[in-house]
């Protein structure tokens, strides 16, 4: 197949041709691939359930092998024990949370004109609306704010239809990393078993690396999101804010988004504080700007860094760029991709390095 065109010559003498050929081959490829990246596009909600199952069987795979050895359990024994423990946690969370949240909400709908009403004739009140009049707009838009709030609250009815969907994605990624759990040694050992005894070791410590570095990542953030939920739970009981637990919860579980997630729970817990005074927020304000930048950069870079052997610079980059790429799921998930990538990378150029060394050791 081919395309031609003629064109003056740049030095007078004539024209030249220029023929392109293309071969029936190149153009099936080419056909197999958009072919390929449509298919993938069009069920990339699939491979993403796939992708988040892969990495909840790499957190949980040491805990299930512990299991395994210390209890007398077969696998997959263990595997159910282990997952019906975090969904029956889970679920006893989302119980105690639901109906401080219901509670807040009402709350605010409640207090918030009489609180921008106390907010304008207030010394910092004064200053602030002598400057821009910002207070007076909040005051009349007050009713529309409170009814919107309103609205939101009363549409809980059409969040069954979405609560739907987001049962049937929890019990995918469930019964996926249920099932992952059980076979991960045997899918593992079948894939070793294709390998010859040198490579099969690499491939042995490469994938334990990555699994173990994974798991203590996630224990990492865990742990961080116990000191950003105690940090605002104490910060919640001084201050004197309804439902302390239940904002540390929320604190807690938010702050597992890196970067992001403390700030997110600092907003919640400010709306909850501002139904209780204008002192109140303006406090709380000042703790979520103090933590929020002591956790991004102490924090993170220290703890996570740390547990997963990357250092602090990889670890914003790559909750920046895969937060981008995929949402607040990326987020999470960015730094043991990176640490995946690091520990690949460092052992497919472990005899380079140490053909250099020795080169430069005789040098």
């Amino acid at each position: 197949m081919s395309a031609s065109g003629s064109s003056p010559a740049t030095d007078g003498i004539g024209g030249r041709e220029l023929a392109v050929f293309i071969s029936i081959r190149t153009i099936l490829l080419v056909g197999v691939a958009v072919a390929l990246a449509w298919a993938l596009a069009s069920v990339g909600h699939v491979l993403l359930l796939i992708f988040v199952s892969i990495f909840a069987t790499a957190v949980f795979s040491p805990v299930a092998d512990l299991m395994e050895r210390k209890l007398p359990w077969s696998r997959a024994v263990s595997s159910t024990v282990l997952v019906l423990g975090v969904v029956v946690l889970t679920a006893v969370v989302l119980l105690i949370l639901l109906q401080p949240i219901v509670d807040a909400v009402r709350n605010f709908n409640d207090n918030l004109p009489g609180l921008v009403d106390e907010a304008r004739h207030s010394d910092l009140g004064g200053l602030i609306n002598g400057g821009s009049n910002s207070l007076d707009t909040l005051k009349s838009h007050s009713s529309a704010i409170t009814g919107g709030v309103g609205t939101v609250s009363g549409g809980l009815a059409h969040v069954g239809v979405s609560a739907f969907g987001a049962v049937t994605v929890v019990f995918s990624v469930t019964f996926l990393t249920l099932f992952g759990l059980i076979d991960e040694p045997r899918v593992r050992a079948s894939i070793g078993g294709l390998l010859y005894r040198d490579k099969r070791e690499r491939y042995e410590q490469v994938t334990d690396r990555i699994v173990t570095t994974t798991s203590r990542y996630m224990l990492g953030n865990l742990a961080i999101s116990v000191i950003c939920g105690t940090v605002y739970g104490v910060t919640a009981v001084i201050l004197g804010l309804p439902y302390a637990l239940a904002l540390a919860l929320i604190a807690g579980i938010l702050d597992i988004i890196p970067n992001i997630g403390s700030l997110l729970a600092g907003i919640i817990i400010g709306i909850v504080a501002l139904s209780v005074s204008l002192f109140a927020l303006i406090v709380f304000v000042i703790v979520i700007l103090v933590y929020q930048q002591v956790e991004n950069y102490i924090l993170q870079p220290t703890i996570i860094g740390r547990v997963t052997h990357v250092s602090g610079f990889t670890v914003i980059v790559s909750v920046l760029v895969f937060g981008s790429l995929f949402g607040i799921i990326g987020a999470i998930i960015g730094v043991p991709i990176a640490a995946a990538i690091e520990i690949v990378l460092d052992e497919a150029t472990t005899s380079r390095r140490a053909r250099i060394a020795a080169a430069d050791a005789g040098g």
